[in-house]
């Protein structure tokens, strides 16, 4: 399926997949913007989201005044996610004003108004997202979007469990507290695995999904990156293999982070006991077979 620049480009799979980095990678793009997760869609039992603020502090969208109040909790940090965080830098409210006004308020127009507003904002013309809902709200995604690209990311469990728990650990001096968040941490990354899985085979088949591994990504990034922009309809660009970000997965160049750290494929192996990851490899023969992992 030759892609077009109609076409947004969403981001989906679970947490510590390397999204980060090729959001980046992909918004060196001069006419795609890849806005931040935007926590707009995320189940109960994981975190409020931002329908939920919605609904608290805006109420129904088609009374008087919903559209002003709507602004209110946009620009007021309230918000879960870096992104509400700092909309008043990265969101011009005029643009979002004009794109709200554009069409009758409902949770598909205020999604699609904050990425096109914030495309704009950024100077760029094609939207998409990192994220935009949580992986289990992929077919709401489609029914909005039908004709969106779909890039799903998705790294061995170990790995992603290692770095999950290294993120929530590092604050925490009681062992108590650690051994839970530790427990918790565990139990949300197997959850996932499986979900995000069971997501592969459900959409595997479509023509405008295309699954991408941390592992090959980090390996084998000029081949990798070639192919998604050939995906997404894009130039590949020299400069998107080295994307300049902070985090565990790219290369520490003087002061800054640059460049893509292959070690980070294997560094679970120090940092999680082998009783650990044999019951990672146990409880995940179905999502190994469905990403193409072993247990080794």
């Amino acid at each position: 399926m030759p892609a077009d620049a109609s076409q947004p480009v969403f981001i989906i799979g679970g947490s510590r997949t390397g999204s980060t980095m090729l959001q980046v990678i992909l918004s060196k793009n001069p006419d795609l913007c890849v806005t931040d997760e935007l926590q707009y869609r995320s189940p109960w039992w994981l975190h409020r989201d931002f329908l939920d603020d919605v609904g608290t502090h805006v109420g129904p969208l088609d009374d008087a005044g919903a559209l002003d109040r709507l602004l209110e909790l946009v620009y007021s940090g309230a918000p879960v996610g870096w992104f509400w965080s700092a909309s008043k830098e990265l969101l011009n409210r005029d643009f979002l004003c004009e794109e709200l006004s554009d069409r009758p308020l409902s949770p598909q127009s205020i999604l699609d108004a904050v990425l096109r507003a914030h495309a704009r904002s950024c100077g760029k013309t094609r939207i998409g997202a990192k994220f935009p809902m949580h992986y289990s709200y992929t077919d709401k995604l489609l029914e909005w979007y039908p004709n969106c690209l779909l890039i799903h990311t998705t790294r061995n469990p170990k790995a992603v469990y290692a770095s999950q728990a290294a993120k929530y650990l590092k604050p925490i001096k009681s062992r108590t507290a650690r051994n839970y968040m530790r427990l918790k941490q565990f139990a949300h990354i197997n959850i996932q695995t499986s979900l995000t899985a069971r997501l592969h085979y459900k959409l595997r088949d479509l023509s405008n999904y295309t699954l991408l591994r941390y592992e090959d990504l980090v390996t084998e990034p000029e081949t990798q990156i070639r192919q998604l922009c050939n995906f997404v309809g894009i130039d590949f660009q020299e400069n998107m293999l080295q994307p300049r970000q902070f985090g565990s997965s790219f290369d520490k160049i003087g002061h800054e982070n640059r460049g893509i750290d292959q070690s980070s494929v294997e560094r679970w192996r120090t940092s999680i006991s082998g009783v650990t990851a044999k019951l990672i490899d146990v409880l995940h023969v179905r999502a190994y077979r469905a990403f193409g992992y072993t247990n080794d």
